[in-house]
Protein backbone atom coordinates (compact mmCIF):
# COMPACT_ATOMS: atom_id res chain seq x y z
CA UNK A 1 0.00 0.00 0.00
CA UNK A 2 2.57 2.62 1.07
CA UNK A 3 2.16 6.21 2.11
CA UNK A 4 0.08 8.74 0.20
CA UNK A 5 0.33 12.51 -0.06
CA UNK A 6 -2.92 13.00 1.83
CA UNK A 7 -4.69 10.52 4.12
CA UNK A 8 -8.43 9.92 4.02
CA UNK A 9 -10.47 12.64 5.76
CA UNK A 10 -10.09 12.56 9.52
CA UNK A 11 -7.08 10.26 9.76
CA UNK A 12 -4.45 12.98 10.13
CA UNK A 13 -6.58 14.77 12.73
CA UNK A 14 -7.13 11.56 14.71
CA UNK A 15 -3.44 10.71 14.57
CA UNK A 16 -2.65 14.20 15.84
CA UNK A 17 -5.10 13.76 18.75
CA UNK A 18 -3.54 10.39 19.61
CA UNK A 19 -0.07 11.97 19.67
CA UNK A 20 -1.31 14.85 21.84
CA UNK A 21 -3.06 12.45 24.23
CA UNK A 22 0.14 10.37 24.50
CA UNK A 23 2.13 13.49 25.39
CA UNK A 24 -0.48 14.51 27.99
CA UNK A 25 -0.37 11.00 29.48
CA UNK A 26 3.42 11.12 29.65
CA UNK A 27 3.28 14.49 31.40
CA UNK A 28 0.58 13.34 33.84
CA UNK A 29 2.40 10.13 34.74
CA UNK A 30 5.68 11.78 35.78
CA UNK A 31 6.28 11.00 39.43
CA UNK A 32 3.04 9.07 39.89
CA UNK A 33 2.28 5.39 40.13
CA UNK A 34 0.67 3.30 37.44
CA UNK A 35 -2.30 1.01 38.03
CA UNK A 36 -2.51 -2.35 36.29
CA UNK A 37 -5.57 -1.15 34.35
CA UNK A 38 -3.76 1.97 33.11
CA UNK A 39 -0.67 0.01 32.05
CA UNK A 40 -2.87 -2.56 30.30
CA UNK A 41 -4.76 0.17 28.43
CA UNK A 42 -1.51 1.75 27.22
CA UNK A 43 -0.16 -1.61 26.02
CA UNK A 44 -3.44 -2.31 24.18
CA UNK A 45 -3.20 1.11 22.54
CA UNK A 46 0.39 0.45 21.45
CA UNK A 47 -0.54 -2.94 19.99
CA UNK A 48 -3.55 -1.43 18.18
CA UNK A 49 -1.45 1.35 16.68
CA UNK A 50 1.27 -1.11 15.62
CA UNK A 51 -1.29 -3.35 13.91
CA UNK A 52 -2.73 -0.34 12.10
CA UNK A 53 0.68 0.90 10.93
CA UNK A 54 1.66 -2.62 9.84
CA UNK A 55 -1.09 -2.42 7.22
CA UNK A 56 1.09 0.03 5.28
CA UNK A 57 3.11 -2.89 3.98
CA UNK A 58 4.71 -6.23 4.85
CA UNK A 59 8.18 -4.75 5.33
CA UNK A 60 6.87 -2.30 7.92
CA UNK A 61 4.93 -5.11 9.58
CA UNK A 62 8.14 -7.08 9.96
CA UNK A 63 9.92 -4.13 11.56
CA UNK A 64 7.02 -3.35 13.90
CA UNK A 65 6.78 -6.99 15.04
CA UNK A 66 9.56 -6.13 17.49
CA UNK A 67 7.20 -3.67 19.20
CA UNK A 68 4.54 -6.35 19.59
CA UNK A 69 7.16 -8.66 21.08
CA UNK A 70 8.18 -5.89 23.48
CA UNK A 71 4.60 -5.23 24.64
CA UNK A 72 4.15 -8.96 25.29
CA UNK A 73 7.35 -8.95 27.37
CA UNK A 74 6.12 -5.87 29.25
CA UNK A 75 2.86 -7.67 30.05
CA UNK A 76 4.81 -10.61 31.49
CA UNK A 77 7.05 -8.37 33.60
CA UNK A 78 4.05 -6.46 34.92
CA UNK A 79 2.16 -9.73 35.57
CA UNK A 80 -0.65 -8.63 33.26
CA UNK A 81 -2.72 -11.17 31.37
CA UNK A 82 -1.74 -11.78 27.77
CA UNK A 83 -3.71 -9.82 25.19
CA UNK A 84 -5.40 -12.90 23.72
CA UNK A 85 -7.50 -10.93 21.23
CA UNK A 86 -4.46 -9.38 19.59
CA UNK A 87 -3.85 -9.87 15.87
CA UNK A 88 -1.41 -12.63 14.90
CA UNK A 89 2.24 -11.70 14.52
CA UNK A 90 2.67 -10.19 11.03
CA UNK A 91 6.05 -11.94 10.65
CA UNK A 92 4.29 -15.33 10.80
CA UNK A 93 2.43 -14.58 7.54
CA UNK A 94 4.11 -15.73 4.31
CA UNK A 95 5.98 -12.97 2.43
CA UNK A 96 3.68 -10.79 0.36
CA UNK A 97 0.58 -11.70 2.36
CA UNK A 98 -0.66 -8.84 4.53
CA UNK A 99 -1.40 -9.61 8.16
CA UNK A 100 -5.09 -9.81 9.06
CA UNK A 101 -6.71 -6.81 10.68
CA UNK A 102 -7.18 -6.97 14.43
CA UNK A 103 -10.64 -8.33 15.26
CA UNK A 104 -11.27 -6.38 18.38
CA UNK A 105 -12.15 -2.80 18.99
CA UNK A 106 -10.12 -1.02 21.67
CA UNK A 107 -11.70 -1.43 25.07
CA UNK A 108 -13.40 1.66 26.35
CA UNK A 109 -13.70 2.49 30.01
CA UNK A 110 -15.40 5.55 31.22
CA UNK A 111 -17.98 7.20 33.37
CA UNK A 112 -20.84 6.45 31.02
CA UNK A 113 -22.92 8.44 28.55
CA UNK A 114 -22.52 12.18 28.79
CA UNK A 115 -19.10 12.10 30.45
CA UNK A 116 -16.38 14.01 28.67
CA UNK A 117 -12.97 12.45 28.27
CA UNK A 118 -9.52 13.76 27.59
CA UNK A 119 -10.10 14.15 23.86
CA UNK A 120 -13.53 15.82 24.29
CA UNK A 121 -12.19 18.85 26.11
CA UNK A 122 -12.19 22.14 24.23
CA UNK A 123 -8.75 23.38 23.35
CA UNK A 124 -7.44 26.27 25.38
Amino acid sequence: MGLVDRARPGIEEQADRVAEAACELADASVGSGWSAAAADDVLVAIDTLVATLAEIGPELGEVLAAVTTATAAARRRLSLPADTEQAPDPVAAPPGVPAPRPRRQPRRRGLGPGAHGLLDRPTQ
